[in-house]
């Protein structure tokens, strides 16, 4: 499974650099692992942006495109297959001013959080819900991202 998160993001240079380090550490677990057919990758879209920005950077609803997909953003040619797309938004003040430690941790929570609404997506039929959120919070608790 392929895992990925998107910034759109007010935060500082480093912050944004914790957060992609992040994503690809929990790709690289994701990356020999599957909870069945229906679901090959997932992106999570992080929202941290300043008050002044929220009215450009509303939180979307959960989406899942079976099958194989192409699409063109502004001019790139993109290609996913039975992809899940969840929105997660936390506010920029809650983090903004939070060392590495603190950040990844918010950041782990939030995400672990928003994941249940996987369950929410009627067309994700075949996919393993409770051993994907077993795995991926053992996973976040292992490498100390967050605390239980």
């Amino acid at each position: 499974m392929i895992f990925a998160i998107a910034q759109y993001t007010g935060l500082s240079k480093g912050q944004t650099h914790w957060i992609a380090n992040l994503s690809d550490d929990i790709d690289f677990f994701f990356k020999s692992r599957t909870y069945g057919s229906d679901l090959s990758e997932l992106y999570i879209g992080l929202i941290t942006v300043k008050p002044e920005f929220d009215q450009f950077f509303k939180k979307r609803r959960p989406r899942y495109r079976l099958g194989e997909k192409t699409s063109i953003v502004d001019g790139i040619i993109i290609k996913s297959n039975n992809c899940a797309e969840i929105d997660v938004k936390i506010e920029h003040a809650e983090i903004s001013k939070l060392d590495k430690g603190k950040l990844v941790e918010r950041v782990c929570e939030a995400i672990l959080a928003e994941c249940a609404s996987l369950t929410r997506l009627y067309k994700l039929k075949d996919f393993d819900y409770i051993a994907f959120k077993a795995a991926f919070e053992n996973y976040l608790i292992e490498q100390s991202y967050i605390k239980r």
